[in-house]
This record gives C-alpha cells, sequence and structure tokens, in this order.
C-alpha cells in the first residue's frame, strides 16, 4: 500500500510539474546583442537582453548570429498610432527600437515588423517581469535597458546589430563538480552514519544479555548510551515540515536580519563538523598526546590533546576565514569544503528510525519543496519562487550559505549579463533528505547482512541517476527546479521495490529488530564495523 501510495503521489507530483514547468517558459530568458559601430567595423560591443523563447528563435552563437542596421521609433506610439511617423517610416531589414507601451508587447512587435523590420527591441528604463504564453507567433521580440539604447546609438552613425542565445548544455563543468560532491557527501555520510548505527545496535544488545553482576554493577554504571535512532512519530513529522514552512516565510519577509544569524549558526556547525569528520584522522597521528590540565569552562569541562586543539584551531579558523573573505571569488571553495563537513557531521548524528518515517518526512519535504519553488511564483506579487528568491538572497547582496555553489565556468551569458546568478546551486536538504533515507538503508544492510549491502548501492545510484534527472530538468524546462521531486522518487520507491523484492518490507517499514534475522547479520555486521570506526567515544571527553 505505501509503495502504491509513493507511486500515485509521484505521478501527480509529476504531472503538476509538468503544468507549472510551462510558466516557466512564459517568462524571458536573458540573450545577448552585439553591436558594431558601423557595417565593416571590427569593433563589437555586448549588452545583455531578455526574450521570449515560445516566439523568438535566436541564433546559438555570435558567429551564426545575422548583424542588421537599426532604426529609432522611440517617438512613435506603436498602440495608438496605427501607422509610424514618416521620418522613421523606412523599417525594411532593420532592427527597429521602440518604446514600451502599455499594450500587448506581441501586438506591438507584429505592427512594427508587419512594416518590413525583422525585429523588435523594445526599451525600457527598469526590468518587469511579464509572462507571455502566445505560441502562434513567429516574431523577433527582446527587451533592452534604456542605458543600453544609448550606448548603442552613440557608438556609431552606421550601427548593426545581431542578436543570439548561447546554447546551454544539461551537463556543464560546474554540474558535473557539483554532482561528484553531491555524490560523495551523500555516500560517506550515509555509510558512516550506518556504521555508528549498528556499532551502538551492537553495544545495546551486549547490554541487554549482560548478566548483572558480571563486568559492572547492578543498574549499569558509566556515561549513557547514546541512542541508536531518533524517537519520532508521523505527527512529529508534519510538525517539523510545518516549522520548515514558517521558518522559510521568515527568511523571505526578515532576510536581510535573519540571513546573519544563519551565517553565524553555520559558521559555528560547520566548524564543529570540520573537527568532528577529521578527528577520527587525527587521533591515528602518534605525537601531540600530551593532555592540558582539567579546565571548567561554563558548560564545557574536561581535558584536550594537543592535536585535538590544533584541529579545533584549524576547524575555527576556515569558518572565521570564510565568513571575512565570503564575497571573493575563490570563497565557494572554502563554502563547499564547509557545508560537505556539515552534511557528513549531520548524517552521521541523525538517524532515522523505519522506513515509515523515512517516507513520510521525504513525501512531506516533496510537497513542501515543489510547493514554494512552482507554486509560489503564481501566488506572489512579483511571481517569483519564494524558495529560489531565498536561495539567491532576494534584493539582499549576501547569501545563505546553506547550499553547494560552484560558479559557471566560462559561461557567456553570465559574463555580459551581470544581473543573472552566475552560479549553479544545491541546497543542503537536497542532499540531507535523501541521505537520511540512505544512512537507514545502510544501516538496514548491517543488521540483516544483504550481498553487498544492496540497499544502500541501491539507493546510492538512484540518488545519483536522480541528480542527474535534476540537471536534465533545469536544462529542459529552463528554470529552477526543486530537486526533491526527482531525488525521493529514484531513492524511496526502489528501496520499496527491493524490500518488496527480498521479502523484508515489513521488518524495513516498522524496523522491530525482534524481527530482524539476526543469525546472518551479526557476523557480517561485526566484521564491517571493526575497533578502528568511530562514533562519539572516539571524539575527545569533554561532558
Amino acid at each position: 500500500m505505501a509503495a502504491f501510495a509513493a507511486f500515485i503521489s509521484t505521478i501527480l507530483l509529476s504531472i503538476l510539474s509538468q503544468h507549472v514547468a510551462q510558466a516557466w517558459k512564459e517568462y524571458p530568458s536573458p540573450g545577448i546583442l552585439v553591436s558594431r559601430p558601423n557595417a565593416s567595423s571590427h569593433e563589437t560591443h555586448k549588452y545583455c537582453i531578455n526574450f521570449y523563447r515560445p516566439i523568438t528563435k535566436l541564433a546559438a552563437d555570435e558567429d551564426s548570429a545575422q548583424y542588421y542596421p537599426v532604426s529609432d521609433a522611440l517617438e512613435w506610439n506603436v498602440c495608438n498610432e496605427f501607422e509610424p511617423p514618416p521620418a522613421t517610416a523606412d523599417f525594411k531589414d532593420r532592427m527597429v527600437f521602440i518604446a514600451d507601451d502599455n499594450c500587448s508587447t506581441v501586438d506591438q512587435a507584429s505592427r512594427v515588423q508587419s512594416y518590413g523590420a525583422v525585429g523588435t527591441l523594445i526599451v525600457r528604463d527598469k526590468e518587469k517581469i511579464i509572462s507571455i504564453n502566445e505560441t502562434k507567433y513567429n516574431l523577433t521580440l527582446a527587451f533592452i535597458h534604456n542605458l543600453t539604447y544609448m550606448k548603442i546609438m552613440e557608438s556609431g552613425d552606421e550601427v548593426t546589430v545581431a542578436l543570439y542565445s548561447p546554447v546551454i548544455t544539461p551537463f556543464t563543468p560546474s554540474l558535473v563538480i557539483i554532482w561528484f560532491m553531491a555524490l560523495f557527501t551523500v555516500s560517506v555520510g550515509s555509510f558512516w552514519s550506518g556504521k555508528v548505527r549498528h556499532k551502538l545496535y551492537l553495544n545495546e544488545r551486549e547490554t541487554i544479555v549482560r548478566v548483572p553482576g558480571e563486568g559492572e554493577p547492578e543498574g549499569g554504571g558509566g556515561m549513557p548510551q547514546e541512542e541508536t535512532s531518533m524517537s519520532l512519530s508521523p505527527f512529529s513529522i508534519v510538525g517539523f515540515v510545518i516549522l520548515m514552512c514558517l521558518m522559510l516565510l521568515s527568511l523571505y519577509y526578515f532576510y536581510k536580519y535573519l540571513v546573519y544569524v544563519i551565517m553565524a549558526m553555520f559558521c559555528i556547525a560547520s566548524s564543529m563538523a570540520v573537527f568532528s569528520c577529521l578527528h577520527p584522522l587525527v587521533s591515528r597521528i602518534p605525537c601531540g598526546t600530551c593532555r592540558t590540565p582539567y579546565f571548567n569552562i561554563y558548560l564545557v569541562r574536561g581535558t584536550l590533546e594537543l592535536r585535538q586543539i590544533l584541529l579545533l584551531l584549524f576547524a575555527v579558523s576556515m569558518a572565521i576565514v570564510w565568513v571575512v573573505m565570503r564575497k571573493e571569488p575563490w570563497a565557494w571553495i572554502l563554502q563547499d569544503a564547509l557545508g560537505i563537513a556539515f552534511c557528513i557531521n549531520v548524517l552521521r548524528m541523525i538517524r532515522l528510525p523505519n522506513l515509515k518515517i523515512c517516507a513520510i518526512l521525504l513525501s512531506g519535504l516533496v510537497v513542501y519543496d515543489i510547493f514554494f519553488v512552482f507554486i509560489t511564483p503564481l501566488i506572489t506579487a512579483d511571481h517569483k519562487s519564494i524558495m529560489v528568491e531565498v536561495a539567491k538572497g532576494g534584493p539582499s547582496h549576501e547569501q545563505l550559505p546553506i547550499v553547494l555553489k560552484v560558479p559557471n565556468f566560462a559561461k557567456e551569458i553570465t559574463e555580459v549579463c551581470s544581473s543573472i546568478e552566475d552560479y549553479n546551486l544545491l541546497g543542503f536538504g537536497d542532499i540531507l533528505v535523501p541521505g537520511l533515507l540512505i544512512a537507514f538503508a545502510f544501516s538496514f544492510d548491517l543488521q540483516v547482512g544483504t550481498p553487498r549491502y544492496v540497499y544502500y548501492l541501491v539507493n546510492v545510484i538512484g540518488y545519483g541517476v536522480g541528480l542527474l534527472v535534476t540537471f536534465v530538468a533545469l536544462w529542459l524546462l529552463s528554470g529552477a527546479q526543486p530537486a526533491l521531486l526527482y531525488l525521493v522518487p529514484f531513492t524511496l520507491i526502489p528501496t520499496m521495490l527491493t524490500a518488496l523484492i527480498r521479502g523484508e518490507f515489513k521488518a524495513m517499514w516498522s524496523a522491530d529488530s525482534d524481527k530482524y534475522d539476526m543469525e546472518s547479520g551479526d557476523e557480517e555486521g561485526e566484521a564491517g564495523v571493526g575497533e578502528d570506526d568511530s562514533t562519539e567515544e572516539d571524539l575527545p571527553h569533554v561532558t
């Protein structure tokens, strides 16, 4: 029943995305206008334009773009005056500049080109988001800024211009880098989480079967054992999704204040994550084992080794350097390094109890992602996505650091159109949400002793394929996409189908440890854990 419900919800969401994705095509796309002072000149200048893909087909590169002379018809009121002024009536085989008027832009361009013009360039003072759903026209229609118009007209007496839109492929170098970073993060984080959970589970079993009085006092002594998984109910998951919605709305309306709070939290959490991720490696260094005297600073007390202090200083220094130099062109490398460590550490610490909770959480966040990416442009006053605006920083010059970001290397459109975001982004949620499922799947592999960790491999492969499908959707639909719409079906549904085929769906759905076949799982799991696996016991003893 759960697999059927997931399948039906996936189909419905896919249909919804197809309808709403059409709305993305109704908005203007960026292009490039290149001008020459005269027909024989080799000097060129490039400017940013906007055009509608459904009705305007531009050349794919500068070499294939055709140059035309220009005519200035800004004094012509196209909407109210049917015929142009006599002084500007010669439009044949020319690009024509007209002022932005109140009537339909398609009607304006159609009227201009009925006089023989090859294209219409509408001049306006500021950017306006205008939707268009006309597909029966074949017009050359583009929008330029008033400052661009003045620069073009002042460059010479016989100016010629050409329009083109560089071809955008689905797999640019920046997207390939993001794909590898995301796959590495989700694979390592879920693998580590599964190992930690299984080791805690084995320790828990040993504690249960140990006879009181043999080796430790009755009632158990020492430090409290860490829980193998979080205690969550479906209602708590629904409450979490609602809380996510409220947080996103708060960021949208109070971004310029809350962005600094998020940045401070990111610096603290990511520096601690770098410490936790590198500590198992540093602990193997034979030197620097001398300890500090016992200290008690507020809630932090205990002792630290010299190598731990140096590692902590390194981790904190990374966060400080990033927050100070975050505007530099190379700062994305440091942000991604901190982000990867943060995601791995979160996956290591947060462990979901069973497949039912995983399914409810992932399905709820898919709806959340779709609503704030696809639906909000239809109801907001400026027709912009709340999720995209928050991710890009909106009107603020600060950007939330909760994304992996890679610049669009050598992408011409971003060099010419400075207002176009020149980074490809992948939110932490698109790594953590599927990663929680993959971490649970790997822990289940260890507990039941599945051959070759089949659930883990199915999920990692599904995540990689789902991310590729997301990139293809970005390319085909020319707009931001909710990655969870593709990542969740490519991980959750294969997991359920694999469990049904293997006859383990009931055990996986409830994750009742008493129903596991531990005879086969103990030997497999114990062989895979070993003494070098890191849990919280490996971290510095600070309470």
